[in-house]
């Protein structure tokens, strides 16, 4: 049984607006390696190296996507320590950190608009975010997509 009054409640689904905020300076820095970068394949190519966020990330052309493998929560100091899941141990959103059941994927909906400071400047309103893998949904890790269209 899934907790559904979690996902009725939580900030995105009222207000449409992630209350995680990421660092300007991050926001800055994928700025400066895209102006360096001749295509996506390369500056995504340099963000991986700069490992400026996130665990992995990759592009794949077929699909004009850019994947984002989230560190697990409890690898950067957060997490629900009282929750020995694989969702208490992954998961960054206070929401549903606490939860031992599955949600659907949409309910991490939150978690991709997250990264959309660090994309929106560079190809304007033509991205789709989306959570690709979550462990809420029972994946082995999180993993938000930036559709570019």
């Amino acid at each position: 049984m899934t907790d559904v009054k979690a996902t009725e409640t939580h900030p995105y689904t009222v207000h449409k607006k992630c209350p995680c905020r990421i660092e300007k300076s991050v926001i800055d820095a994928t700025a400066e390696i895209h102006s360096k970068s001749k295509d996506t394949a390369s500056f995504v190519l340099a963000l991986e190296k700069s490992r400026i966020k996130g665990k992995r990330i990759w592009f794949d052309e077929e699909q004009n996507t850019i994947f984002i493998a989230k560190p697990f929560a409890c690898e950067s100091g957060g997490g629900c320590p009282e929750n020995d899941s694989l969702i208490g141990q992954a998961c960054h959103c206070k929401f549903y950190h606490h939860l031992k059941e599955r949600l659907p994927k949409e309910a991490c909906r939150c978690g991709a608009e997250y990264y959309r400071p660090m994309f929106e400047p560079i190809f304007g309103e033509a991205i789709e975010l989306y959570p690709f893998k979550t462990v809420l949904a029972g994946d082995d890790e999180c993993v938000i997509a930036v559709k570019i269209l």
